[in-house]
Protein backbone atom coordinates (compact mmCIF):
# COMPACT_ATOMS: atom_id res chain seq x y z
CA UNK A 1 0.00 0.00 0.00
CA UNK A 2 1.31 3.34 -0.85
CA UNK A 3 1.85 5.69 1.98
CA UNK A 4 -0.68 8.04 0.95
CA UNK A 5 -3.12 5.65 1.04
CA UNK A 6 -1.57 4.56 4.30
CA UNK A 7 -2.25 8.17 6.18
CA UNK A 8 -5.38 8.21 3.78
CA UNK A 9 -6.96 4.64 6.19
CA UNK A 10 -4.95 6.47 9.26
CA UNK A 11 -7.22 9.76 8.99
CA UNK A 12 -10.58 7.98 8.15
CA UNK A 13 -10.47 5.06 11.05
CA UNK A 14 -9.39 7.81 13.21
CA UNK A 15 -10.68 11.16 12.49
CA UNK A 16 -13.65 10.40 10.31
CA UNK A 17 -15.91 7.52 11.94
CA UNK A 18 -18.98 8.00 13.75
CA UNK A 19 -19.09 6.06 16.20
CA UNK A 20 -15.14 6.05 17.23
CA UNK A 21 -14.38 6.20 21.24
CA UNK A 22 -11.68 6.39 24.00
CA UNK A 23 -11.63 2.54 24.13
CA UNK A 24 -11.11 2.62 20.55
CA UNK A 25 -7.72 5.05 20.59
CA UNK A 26 -6.79 3.39 23.68
CA UNK A 27 -7.38 6.30 25.83
CA UNK A 28 -6.23 9.76 25.51
CA UNK A 29 -2.67 10.90 26.81
CA UNK A 30 -3.35 14.47 28.40
CA UNK A 31 -0.80 15.87 30.38
CA UNK A 32 -2.97 19.01 29.36
CA UNK A 33 -6.83 18.48 30.18
CA UNK A 34 -8.35 20.93 28.00
CA UNK A 35 -5.95 19.51 24.94
CA UNK A 36 -7.27 16.23 25.80
CA UNK A 37 -10.69 17.18 25.68
CA UNK A 38 -10.23 18.86 22.58
CA UNK A 39 -8.90 14.81 21.26
CA UNK A 40 -12.01 14.10 22.19
CA UNK A 41 -14.33 17.26 20.82
CA UNK A 42 -12.87 16.74 17.18
CA UNK A 43 -14.51 13.44 17.22
CA UNK A 44 -18.06 14.11 18.56
CA UNK A 45 -17.21 13.00 22.34
CA UNK A 46 -18.52 15.61 24.94
CA UNK A 47 -16.52 14.50 28.20
CA UNK A 48 -17.70 17.32 30.24
CA UNK A 49 -21.47 15.83 29.40
CA UNK A 50 -20.53 12.50 31.11
CA UNK A 51 -17.89 13.46 33.57
CA UNK A 52 -18.33 10.14 35.73
CA UNK A 53 -17.25 8.32 32.39
CA UNK A 54 -13.71 8.33 32.64
CA UNK A 55 -11.15 8.77 34.85
CA UNK A 56 -7.41 9.82 34.27
CA UNK A 57 -4.05 7.90 35.86
CA UNK A 58 -0.59 6.87 34.75
CA UNK A 59 -0.96 4.07 32.57
CA UNK A 60 0.77 3.99 28.92
CA UNK A 61 4.35 5.50 27.63
CA UNK A 62 4.77 6.66 31.32
CA UNK A 63 2.63 9.51 30.85
CA UNK A 64 -0.99 10.10 32.21
CA UNK A 65 -3.84 8.95 29.82
CA UNK A 66 -8.23 9.52 30.41
CA UNK A 67 -9.32 6.17 30.11
CA UNK A 68 -13.21 5.21 30.11
CA UNK A 69 -14.17 3.21 33.41
CA UNK A 70 -15.57 0.53 32.14
CA UNK A 71 -11.94 -0.19 30.83
CA UNK A 72 -10.58 0.66 34.59
CA UNK A 73 -9.42 -3.50 34.79
CA UNK A 74 -7.50 -3.27 31.34
CA UNK A 75 -5.19 0.13 32.34
CA UNK A 76 -4.71 -0.69 36.02
CA UNK A 77 -3.58 -3.90 35.41
CA UNK A 78 -1.54 -6.42 37.73
CA UNK A 79 1.71 -4.94 36.01
CA UNK A 80 0.92 -1.17 36.17
CA UNK A 81 3.46 -0.49 38.89
CA UNK A 82 6.01 2.27 37.72
CA UNK A 83 9.00 2.57 38.86
CA UNK A 84 7.64 6.18 40.17
CA UNK A 85 6.07 3.74 43.53
CA UNK A 86 9.61 1.97 44.24
CA UNK A 87 11.58 5.26 43.86
CA UNK A 88 9.01 7.28 46.47
CA UNK A 89 8.56 4.62 48.92
CA UNK A 90 12.37 4.38 49.09
CA UNK A 91 13.62 7.59 49.40
CA UNK A 92 13.50 8.86 52.80
CA UNK A 93 15.49 11.87 52.53
CA UNK A 94 12.71 14.01 53.17
CA UNK A 95 9.64 12.15 54.34
CA UNK A 96 10.27 8.98 56.30
CA UNK A 97 7.96 6.03 55.68
CA UNK A 98 6.06 6.41 58.80
CA UNK A 99 4.48 10.46 57.46
CA UNK A 100 4.05 8.42 54.14
CA UNK A 101 2.03 6.40 55.76
CA UNK A 102 0.04 8.41 57.99
CA UNK A 103 -0.20 11.01 54.82
CA UNK A 104 -1.90 7.95 52.39
CA UNK A 105 -4.45 7.38 55.71
CA UNK A 106 -5.57 10.95 55.86
CA UNK A 107 -5.73 11.97 52.31
CA UNK A 108 -8.23 8.98 51.69
CA UNK A 109 -9.78 9.90 55.36
CA UNK A 110 -10.20 13.34 53.28
CA UNK A 111 -11.64 12.01 49.76
CA UNK A 112 -14.05 9.48 52.06
CA UNK A 113 -15.66 12.82 53.65
CA UNK A 114 -16.09 14.37 50.86
CA UNK A 115 -13.06 16.92 50.50
CA UNK A 116 -11.95 15.53 46.93
CA UNK A 117 -10.37 19.13 45.56
CA UNK A 118 -6.94 19.03 44.68
CA UNK A 119 -6.53 22.31 46.30
CA UNK A 120 -8.58 21.48 49.55
CA UNK A 121 -6.62 18.66 50.30
CA UNK A 122 -3.15 20.52 50.16
CA UNK A 123 -4.99 23.38 52.24
CA UNK A 124 -5.97 20.73 55.04
CA UNK A 125 -2.73 18.91 55.05
CA UNK A 126 -1.08 22.89 55.28
CA UNK A 127 -3.73 23.51 58.02
CA UNK A 128 -2.36 20.36 59.81
CA UNK A 129 1.25 21.62 60.32
CA UNK A 130 2.86 19.91 57.63
CA UNK A 131 6.05 21.82 56.51
CA UNK A 132 6.57 23.40 52.98
CA UNK A 133 9.84 20.49 52.39
CA UNK A 134 7.27 18.13 53.14
CA UNK A 135 4.24 19.24 50.77
CA UNK A 136 6.46 19.76 48.16
CA UNK A 137 7.59 15.97 48.02
CA UNK A 138 4.05 14.80 49.06
CA UNK A 139 2.46 17.03 46.14
CA UNK A 140 5.50 17.11 43.39
CA UNK A 141 4.99 17.39 39.52
CA UNK A 142 5.84 13.60 39.13
CA UNK A 143 2.70 12.90 40.90
CA UNK A 144 3.50 12.51 44.28
CA UNK A 145 1.22 10.81 47.32
CA UNK A 146 -1.82 10.83 44.98
CA UNK A 147 0.18 9.18 42.26
CA UNK A 148 1.02 6.19 44.81
CA UNK A 149 -2.72 5.77 45.43
CA UNK A 150 -4.17 5.84 41.84
CA UNK A 151 -1.00 3.46 41.04
CA UNK A 152 -2.05 0.70 44.43
CA UNK A 153 -5.96 1.02 42.80
CA UNK A 154 -7.34 3.05 45.99
CA UNK A 155 -8.41 6.27 43.86
CA UNK A 156 -8.88 8.08 40.44
CA UNK A 157 -8.20 11.37 39.49
CA UNK A 158 -11.30 12.74 37.28
CA UNK A 159 -11.74 14.54 34.19
CA UNK A 160 -13.54 18.01 35.94
CA UNK A 161 -11.27 21.21 35.34
CA UNK A 162 -10.79 21.61 39.38
CA UNK A 163 -8.63 18.94 40.18
CA UNK A 164 -9.95 16.20 41.95
CA UNK A 165 -10.08 12.50 43.50
CA UNK A 166 -12.54 9.82 44.11
CA UNK A 167 -12.34 6.27 45.01
CA UNK A 168 -11.45 3.61 43.04
CA UNK A 169 -14.06 1.38 41.60
CA UNK A 170 -13.08 -2.12 43.88
CA UNK A 171 -12.99 -4.27 40.49
CA UNK A 172 -10.37 -7.79 39.57
CA UNK A 173 -8.03 -6.45 37.38
CA UNK A 174 -6.39 -8.12 34.50
CA UNK A 175 -2.76 -9.78 34.61
CA UNK A 176 -0.45 -8.03 32.76
CA UNK A 177 0.05 -10.80 30.48
CA UNK A 178 -4.18 -10.50 29.47
CA UNK A 179 -4.26 -6.59 29.37
CA UNK A 180 -0.85 -6.13 27.33
CA UNK A 181 -2.83 -8.69 24.67
CA UNK A 182 -5.99 -6.83 24.89
CA UNK A 183 -4.26 -3.12 24.68
CA UNK A 184 -2.02 -4.42 21.53
CA UNK A 185 -5.49 -6.30 19.89
CA UNK A 186 -7.04 -2.97 20.55
CA UNK A 187 -4.18 -0.76 19.01
CA UNK A 188 -4.57 -3.26 15.80
CA UNK A 189 -7.87 -3.27 15.13
CA UNK A 190 -8.08 0.97 15.22
CA UNK A 191 -4.69 1.93 14.79
CA UNK A 192 -3.89 -0.37 12.02
CA UNK A 193 -1.68 -0.41 9.28
CA UNK A 194 0.49 -0.72 11.94
CA UNK A 195 4.53 -1.20 12.03
CA UNK A 196 6.42 -3.17 14.30
CA UNK A 197 8.50 0.62 14.55
CA UNK A 198 4.80 2.17 15.10
CA UNK A 199 3.55 -0.15 17.88
CA UNK A 200 6.81 0.12 19.59
CA UNK A 201 6.63 3.89 19.65
CA UNK A 202 2.88 3.97 21.01
CA UNK A 203 3.46 1.56 23.90
CA UNK A 204 7.37 2.22 24.11
CA UNK A 205 7.75 -1.86 23.87
CA UNK A 206 11.18 -3.12 22.70
CA UNK A 207 11.16 -4.39 19.34
CA UNK A 208 10.92 -7.99 20.32
CA UNK A 209 7.91 -7.66 22.48
CA UNK A 210 6.16 -5.16 20.38
CA UNK A 211 6.44 -8.16 17.50
CA UNK A 212 5.54 -10.99 19.76
CA UNK A 213 2.58 -9.20 20.93
CA UNK A 214 1.58 -8.29 17.10
CA UNK A 215 1.97 -11.98 16.02
CA UNK A 216 0.09 -13.25 18.51
CA UNK A 217 -3.13 -10.91 17.89
CA UNK A 218 -2.63 -11.52 14.00
CA UNK A 219 -2.39 -15.28 14.90
CA UNK A 220 -5.77 -15.62 17.11
CA UNK A 221 -7.85 -12.66 14.91
CA UNK A 222 -9.46 -15.43 12.46
CA UNK A 223 -8.04 -13.75 9.66
CA UNK A 224 -9.13 -10.07 10.24
CA UNK A 225 -5.87 -8.49 10.85
CA UNK A 226 -2.60 -9.93 7.83
CA UNK A 227 0.71 -9.00 8.20
CA UNK A 228 2.01 -7.62 4.74
CA UNK A 229 5.90 -6.79 4.47
CA UNK A 230 6.64 -6.11 7.82
CA UNK A 231 3.07 -4.50 8.34
CA UNK A 232 -0.34 -5.02 10.17
CA UNK A 233 -3.42 -4.49 7.99
CA UNK A 234 -7.02 -4.86 8.65
CA UNK A 235 -8.07 -7.50 6.18
CA UNK A 236 -11.07 -5.11 4.82
CA UNK A 237 -10.08 -1.91 4.89
CA UNK A 238 -12.71 0.65 5.05
CA UNK A 239 -12.52 3.03 1.87
CA UNK A 240 -12.91 6.50 3.39
CA UNK A 241 -14.72 9.26 1.28
CA UNK A 242 -12.14 11.49 0.05
CA UNK A 243 -13.40 14.56 0.77
CA UNK A 244 -12.76 13.87 3.80
CA UNK A 245 -9.35 12.62 4.15
CA UNK A 246 -8.63 15.25 1.51
CA UNK A 247 -10.59 17.81 4.45
CA UNK A 248 -8.96 20.33 7.02
CA UNK A 249 -8.69 18.66 10.15
CA UNK A 250 -7.14 20.70 13.83
CA UNK A 251 -5.49 18.29 16.02
CA UNK A 252 -4.82 19.06 19.33
CA UNK A 253 -1.63 18.18 21.01
CA UNK A 254 -0.83 14.60 21.69
CA UNK A 255 -3.64 13.43 19.48
CA UNK A 256 -3.95 10.00 18.79
CA UNK A 257 -2.39 10.70 15.17
CA UNK A 258 0.35 11.97 16.60
CA UNK A 259 0.58 9.79 19.12
CA UNK A 260 -0.21 6.26 17.40
CA UNK A 261 2.72 6.07 14.74
CA UNK A 262 6.51 6.35 14.90
CA UNK A 263 7.06 9.79 14.20
CA UNK A 264 10.08 9.92 12.03
CA UNK A 265 7.84 7.33 9.82
CA UNK A 266 4.21 9.13 9.86
CA UNK A 267 3.48 10.15 6.41
CA UNK A 268 1.02 13.09 7.85
CA UNK A 269 4.62 15.07 9.21
CA UNK A 270 7.06 16.90 6.46
CA UNK A 271 10.25 15.70 7.26
CA UNK A 272 11.23 19.04 7.55
CA UNK A 273 8.75 20.04 10.11
CA UNK A 274 9.43 17.15 12.44
CA UNK A 275 11.13 19.26 15.33
CA UNK A 276 8.29 21.58 15.20
CA UNK A 277 5.47 19.30 15.90
CA UNK A 278 7.55 17.06 18.30
CA UNK A 279 10.41 19.06 20.28
CA UNK A 280 13.26 17.68 22.03
CA UNK A 281 11.60 18.06 25.44
CA UNK A 282 8.75 15.34 24.88
CA UNK A 283 6.24 17.97 23.49
CA UNK A 284 3.80 16.91 20.55
CA UNK A 285 2.39 20.02 19.30
CA UNK A 286 -1.07 20.95 17.82
CA UNK A 287 -1.19 20.92 14.53
CA UNK A 288 -3.43 21.60 11.49
CA UNK A 289 -3.74 19.03 8.53
CA UNK A 290 -4.99 19.62 5.24
CA UNK A 291 -4.82 16.99 2.18
CA UNK A 292 -3.27 14.40 4.98
CA UNK A 293 0.00 16.92 5.63
CA UNK A 294 0.20 18.73 8.38
CA UNK A 295 0.91 22.53 7.02
CA UNK A 296 1.12 24.19 10.55
CA UNK A 297 1.16 24.02 14.04
CA UNK A 298 -1.16 25.80 16.72
CA UNK A 299 -1.28 27.15 20.11
CA UNK A 300 -3.94 29.06 22.53
CA UNK A 301 -2.44 31.29 24.89
CA UNK A 302 -4.41 33.42 27.49
CA UNK A 303 -7.33 32.84 25.41
CA UNK A 304 -5.50 34.06 22.57
CA UNK A 305 -5.12 31.23 19.17
CA UNK A 306 -1.35 31.25 17.54
CA UNK A 307 -0.70 29.85 14.28
CA UNK A 308 2.30 29.21 13.02
CA UNK A 309 2.01 28.14 9.26
CA UNK A 310 4.59 25.84 7.20
CA UNK A 311 3.83 27.66 4.05
CA UNK A 312 3.05 31.04 2.96
CA UNK A 313 0.87 30.79 0.10
CA UNK A 314 -2.18 29.07 1.35
CA UNK A 315 -4.00 31.98 3.23
CA UNK A 316 -7.27 30.46 2.25
CA UNK A 317 -6.91 27.01 4.02
CA UNK A 318 -5.40 28.91 6.87
CA UNK A 319 -8.11 30.83 7.15
CA UNK A 320 -10.60 28.01 7.08
CA UNK A 321 -8.30 26.10 10.00
CA UNK A 322 -8.81 28.96 12.14
CA UNK A 323 -12.64 28.93 12.16
CA UNK A 324 -11.59 25.57 12.81
CA UNK A 325 -9.85 26.02 15.92
CA UNK A 326 -12.10 28.91 17.13
CA UNK A 327 -15.29 26.79 17.33
CA UNK A 328 -13.04 23.92 19.11
CA UNK A 329 -11.49 26.56 21.99
CA UNK A 330 -14.09 29.07 22.13
CA UNK A 331 -11.12 31.67 21.99
CA UNK A 332 -12.35 34.87 19.86
CA UNK A 333 -8.80 36.34 18.64
CA UNK A 334 -6.05 34.57 16.47
CA UNK A 335 -2.98 35.39 15.48
CA UNK A 336 0.03 34.45 12.92
CA UNK A 337 3.69 33.93 14.14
Amino acid sequence: MRQKDIVSQHIGSMLCRSDISVTDMLGIQSQFLRYSKWVAKVRGIDMDAEPERFFRAWTLRGTMHIHEFCDYDLYMHEGNRSPYMKEYWDDHSVVPHAIKRQAEDRMLRLIEAGVTKRKDIVRSFQESGASKETMDYLFNAWGGLPRILMERGEIIQTVSDDLSYAFAPKVSVMTVEQAELEQMKLYLENYAPCSISDATYFFRYTRSKAKRLMEQCVSASSGMLIWNDGVVYRDTEVVYDSKATNAIFVLPGFDPLLVGYEKKENGMIPAEHLRNVYNLQGIIKPVILHKGQCIATWTVRKNTIYIKPFQANNKATYKRAEEKIRELTQCDECRYE
